[in-house]
């Protein structure tokens, strides 16, 4: 008893749960790669609701707004711009400084932004090609003064590669594994394996040869979580071998990415 009453101690002070000892390699590398990636995304709605509600509560200068939203891209070396559109989604201020020559345009007809002002509800996007000509991801957040009127809106355009390894520094995967992130429609926001990124296995033609591939994210997109076999080539090599999944959800607002964790497995 005095033994497990210490064992209990030990891993309570080192805040070790029962389940991990007894957790493998792929698992125990999702849960952290989850854990990150949540933990930088919760960090960015936090920056959105606070600037939200700062301009919400009504600031004294149309300089006080500039640096409002000049502060919410600090730090972020994931984020492309960010910006405040008036209540006809109008581009007010949009910050850094290369990109001010947007200012002015109107975004009430790009579809994410049509939607969000539909709703007036947080939005996390999927990729697609802003007004900066780029492809990014997108979180927007309404602005609502004292009266609770809707006064426009606040976003971070980011690229979710550098997101994710933000979230990743420093981390290190075991020997046969990759970590991808897959976005609703299929396709790989991010992937440690560059030859895969921005790739969609649902319609991409180099996943065509690979059905069990296709299914498997397909039933990804589909289940929260979950894990099941394929087979696809070896990164640097046309050797096929079999592998295993294990996926994941990271959410936040009305989007999700699925986190997923591959490991090659034993012949």
């Amino acid at each position: 008893m005095k033994t497990a009453a210490t064992m209990l101690l030990i891993m309570m002070f080192f805040g070790v749960s029962a389940t991990s000892f007894g957790a493998d390699p792929a698992t125990a590398t999702l849960d952290e790669a989850v854990k990150r990636i949540s933990a930088v995304l919760k960090e960015a709605d936090k920056g959105l609701s606070g600037a939200a509600g700062s301009i919400g509560k009504g600031l004294d200068a149309q300089s006080d707004l500039r640096g409002t939203i000049k502060n919410l891209c600090a730090g972020k070396p994931y984020a492309v711009d960010c910006a405040f559109l008036n209540a006809k989604g109008v581009i007010e201020i949009m910050e850094p400084e290369k990109y001010r020559k947007y200012e002015g345009s109107n975004l009430s007809a790009q579809a994410v932004v049509a939607r969000f002002m539909k709703d007036k509800k947080p939005v996390f996007s999927e990729l697609f090609i802003g007004v900066e000509e780029t492809q990014a991801a997108l979180l927007r957040y309404p602005v609502f003064n004292a009266r609770n009127e809707f006064i426009g809106s606040v976003g971070i355009y980011f690229t979710p590669e550098l997101l994710i390894k933000e979230a990743l520094k420093g981390f290190t995967l075991g020997k046969g594994m990759m970590i991808l992130a897959i976005q609703g429609d299929g396709t790989h926001v991010f992937s440690s394996d560059p030859a895969q990124a921005r790739r969609n296995v649902l319609k991409s033609a180099e996943y065509q040869g690979f059905p069990e591939l296709k299914g498997l994210v397909g039933h990804i997109v589909s289940q929260e979580e979950g894990s099941g076999p394929y087979r696809y080539v070896k990164p640097g090599t046309q050797q096929v071998i079999k592998k295993k999944a294990h996926w994941k959800t990271v959410s936040l607002y009305d989007g999700f990415w699925r986190i997923v964790v591959t490991e090659t497995e034993k012949p």
